[in-house]
């Protein structure tokens, strides 16, 4: 019996109109009645839903059906229907899909991208793992991948640890420390070499358990990474290949996990690959590397991916701000939270308030008056104006960044859209490497687009 799943898009409105019904049918085949399940919350956040159904049954009819995703992607499973839910990124089509490694990778290129991983991704390993079909793609892994690598790369540009580790030897004419009595008899007194003794000492060096522990998922990755698809391929083993060279003094040794913390400020960057080894490990011990397999086994899980386009964004805003402190990302003031505030110390001097928006709708560049109005209150904050040390007589410039191709959904909250037109000077107005558009309605309110990179599937 073929394995039956829901599969959406986020960004999803998916309206009753008969099609829909026959989709829902597919894959759920109600009796009497249809039971609406509860929504799917990121991280239990009441305002971060993953999945929605609005339903209206009258007399075992639909008489109003709608699937509700939003800037989530992942796998849950739905137990009033029955079935799991999986949501996909909204480009990904037959032709090609969204190239999230690139991304990804991009993004945590700056190293202050480590500090902002927290809300990424939601994992659930202790819930019962969820069947899917292997036609469907299921994005954890490379997320998992990429971030570990990408930590691990940062751990090798720093330098390993070192640190004092016990070590064990069979030292010839010499003792150090403790004398190992069990194997000092087994190894060299009942074969008769006496001038040899086992010895347990400290030494201080990279060959350190924590050190080792990296290793050993890399070296998993490494084993598993034949199974990825060519461009995925290239682009782990040329990041597993960099990273262990690093590790030429370190010792392979198995792990089922690593439970030690790394107390060191400097060396914070362990603690994240910690976790993520942790976790790859987890895959891999429900014989998830089979991808012969026509049916896979995932842990239910959630990844944001307008957290990912926020840093991404940083990422480019660096590259280009790459001064001290000249990008501040979710700066705190008076109560709310804002993306990003530029304060150019040198060049043209640029000083904005910048926010990231992962919407369809702003593939036309029309930003609601919602959002208009939220960045334009940013800009006016007293704590802003002094951050960037600008008299109160003058206007802070605002920027929406959002994505290119991304797509469009149907206005349900007929939301009013401001109307735009092409900036004066765009070169001058730019802060990326992108055509500036300029909102008419408000003084020194600019967009601009960033593309996300797709891959044929046909290349693949």
């Amino acid at each position: 019996m073929e394995n039956k799943i829901l599969v959406l898009k986020e960004h999803n409105h998916f309206y009753y109109s008969g099609c829909c019904q026959e989709y829902l049918k597919r894959v759920y085949d109600w009796k009497d009645d249809l039971v609406t399940p509860k929504s799917f919350l990121f991280r239990n956040n009441e305002n971060a839903v993953c999945f929605n159904v609005s339903a209206d049954v009258k007399e075992n009819q639909i008489d109003f059906l709608q699937f509700e995703t939003s800037y989530y992607i992942g796998l849950q499973y739905i137990p009033e229907w029955n079935i799991p839910v999986l949501v996909e990124p909204k480009m990904n089509n037959d032709s090609y899909k969204l190239n999230f490694v690139n991304i990804l990778t991009e993004a945590l290129q700056e190293p202050e991208n480590f500090n902002h991983l927290v809300g990424l991704m939601e994992v659930d390993f202790n819930s019962e793992w969820i069947e899917v079909p292997s036609k469907h793609r299921v994005e954890l892994t490379p997320f998992l991948i990429i971030q570990f690598l990408m930590a691990v790369k940062q751990i090798v540009k720093k330098g390993l640890k070192k640190s004092y580790y016990q070590k064990t030897e069979n030292l010839r004419s010499r003792v150090r420390s403790k004398i190992l009595v069990g194997q000092q008899l087994k190894q060299n007194v009942f074969k008769h070499r006496l001038t040899h003794t086992v010895c347990s000492f400290q030494e201080f060096g990279f060959d350190t358990e924590e050190n080792r522990f990296l290793k050993y998922v890399l070296q998993v990755i490494y084993s598993y990474a034949g199974s990825l698809e060519p461009v995925l391929k290239a682009q782990v083993l040329e990041l597993v290949h960099y990273n262990l060279a690093a590790f030429n003094q370190v010792s392979s040794q198995k792990f089922r996990a690593y439970d030690k913390k790394e107390s060191n400020l400097f060396y914070k960057v362990y603690n994240n690959a910690f976790d993520l080894g942790n976790q790859i490990l987890r895959l891999m011990s429900y014989g998830y590397g089979d991808v012969s397999a026509a049916i896979k086994k995932y842990p239910p899980h959630w990844i944001d991916m307008s957290k990912l386009f926020e840093l991404y964004v940083f990422k480019k805003l660096r590259e280009k701000f790459s001064g001290a402190d000249e990008v501040k990302y979710h700066e705190k003031r008076h109560y709310q939270e804002l993306d990003f505030i530029i304060n150019e110390k040198k060049g043209n001097g640029i000083k904005a308030v910048v926010d990231a928006k992962y919407k369809p709708r702003y593939k036309n560049g029309n930003p609601t008056k919602e959002d208009a109005r939220q960045l334009s209150g940013y800009s006016r904050l007293t704590s802003v104006y002094e951050e960037l040390g600008i008299n109160d007589d003058h206007i802070i410039p605002v920027y929406i960044i959002y994505p290119k191709g991304l797509g469009e959904i149907p206005d349900t909250q007929n939301e009013q859209a401001e109307d735009i037109k092409t900036a004066n000077n765009s070169i001058n107005k730019a802060i990326l490497h992108s055509s500036v558009t300029e909102v008419k309605a408000y003084r020194k309110m600019y967009m601009q687009e960033i593309p996300l990179e797709t891959l044929p599937l046909k290349e693949q």
